[in-house]
């Protein structure tokens, strides 16, 4: 009854919304034109379906931090069944970019199709999937009914289910119960995750504890020399002052430029990097930054044209790709997507390469990780811009501190490392049930 109600309001109030949203994209701008075949049920022309080998497994990672957390796994998978075909789905089309760049082993990438039987048993019929992988929390009826009838076993990685999330999942038991019922193995990152996963109706002798293989990528992504490339791309010397601010929504850039502001009086050497979390978001710090009458940053983008930093104070990045590297020049790293409410970001990332870092109290989507780096020093909940400036000004008045506080970070996330073994070790145990 609960997928035939979906199904209904699917195939009738859906259709509308989408056109809503998805045309005016693709006519007066760029935006999905690359996705939107793939959302329809279309592979790439080059996606090699027929050439696919068994076993045949699947994985989808909705967007650039599911791809990021994807990675060590499909590597460790691929260690374990060498001749095993791999294939990546994404939902966005940045996710795409990134897994492509991050996932190497895998033989062919794609875009996942809207939830309408028609789209998804096209591109199931194509594949033919031994194993489907979902990484963190994104439950689609339809496509894991039609796996479950095919015979595909279908399993959750990484799972976690939020703060903000939760309450919902909770409300809407009786329709989710049925689908996580399809489902054979929940790989969660947590005890915590485990629970809500349990509550919401996941069957419990299918539930495991595994951690959070973010912990493996962000160790895995950090080469020796991107430090020193990045000085080199950025002219910023060794021993400089960089406030990294990363990540960052409309709302938080206001709150950095204003505290850079304030604390370039202090450290009149002081490199301020802004990474928005989006870039076409990029045009309005410029428009904050002219109102502040701060002088002209220096604009990284993607139309790399050799224009240099030329003594600047400001850098802001326009180009996807690069935050993870930059983290690597950073004195201190305030995190955004927390002083605004989004849930915060990936704080693992600047925890790898051993920086501290501030973050607001908007926290839910990374507990994990917040509660882990608060308990070791390493990590500061600010409330705003006030307190900003001031932790990150006792941070830069005193940088071997700052260094020292990183590197107990550093030590107490090895200490979590090794969930993409774990996760592939029980992945490859349900894909050979099968066989």
């Amino acid at each position: 009854m609960n997928n035939i109600l979906y199904n209904l309001l699917l195939h009738t109030v859906v259709p509308p919304l989408l056109a809503a949203y998805y045309l005016p994209a693709v006519v007066f701008g760029r935006k999905y034109r690359n996705s939107l075949p793939g959302k329809l049920g279309r592979l790439p022309s080059d996606f090699p379906a027929e050439a696919l080998s068994r076993p045949r497994v699947w994985f989808h990672a909705v967007s650039v931090g599911e791809a990021v957390a994807l990675s060590p796994l499909v590597r460790a998978m691929r260690r374990l069944v060498p001749n095993a075909s791999f294939v990546v789905s994404t939902g966005t089309e940045t996710g795409q970019a990134k897994a492509r760049d991050l996932i190497t082993e895998a033989d062919g990438f794609f875009y996942l199709p809207l939830d309408f039987p028609m789209f998804v048993n096209r591109v199931i019929n194509r594949i033919d999937p031994d194993l489907f992988v979902l990484m963190e929390t994104e439950l689609w009826p339809n496509l894991i009914d039609s796996l479950a009838r095919r015979g595909t076993s279908v399993a959750l990685a990484n799972g976690r289910i939020s703060d903000r999330s939760f309450p919902g999942y909770r409300r809407l038991r009786r329709f989710f119960s049925p689908v996580l019922a399809k489902m054979d193995l929940f790989l969660m990152s947590s005890e915590l995750d485990a629970e809500r996963i349990r509550e919401i109706g996941g069957e419990p002798d299918r539930i495991r504890v595994t951690g959070n293989t973010k912990f493996d990528a962000a160790l895995g992504n950090t080469p020796q020399d991107a430090e020193e490339a990045m000085r080199r791309l950025l002219d910023i010397e060794e021993g400089s002052r960089v406030l990294v601010a990363g990540s960052t929504h409309p709302g938080e850039n206001e709150i950095v430029l204003d505290t850079f502001s304030r604390l370039s009086k202090l450290f009149p050497d002081l490199i301020l990097i802004i990474v928005p979390r989006h870039v076409e978001k990029t045009p309005l710090i410029l428009s904050a930054i002219r109102q502040r009458s701060m002088e002209e940053p220096f604009l990284r983008t993607s139309a790399d044209r050799g224009e240099t930093r030329a003594g600047r104070k400001i850098v802001v990045i326009d180009k996807t790709g690069e935050l993870f590297k930059i983290f690597s020049l950073a004195t201190v790293v305030f995190m955004g997507g927390s002083l605004a409410p989004k849930g915060g970001q990936n704080i693992l990332e600047p925890v790898a390469w051993g920086k501290p870092v501030l973050f607001g109290p908007s926290m839910e989507d990374f507990r994990e990780a917040r509660d882990m780096i608060v308990r070791c020093g390493a990590g500061i909940e600010v409330r705003g811009g006030e307190d900003l400036a001031g932790q990150a000004g006792r941070m830069l008045s005193d940088p071997e501190e700052s260094r020292m506080l990183g590197q107990k970070g550093r030590l107490e996330f090895l200490k979590h490392v090794g969930s993409a073994e774990k996760s592939a070790l029980m992945l490859v145990e349900l894909l050979n049930a099968k066989q």
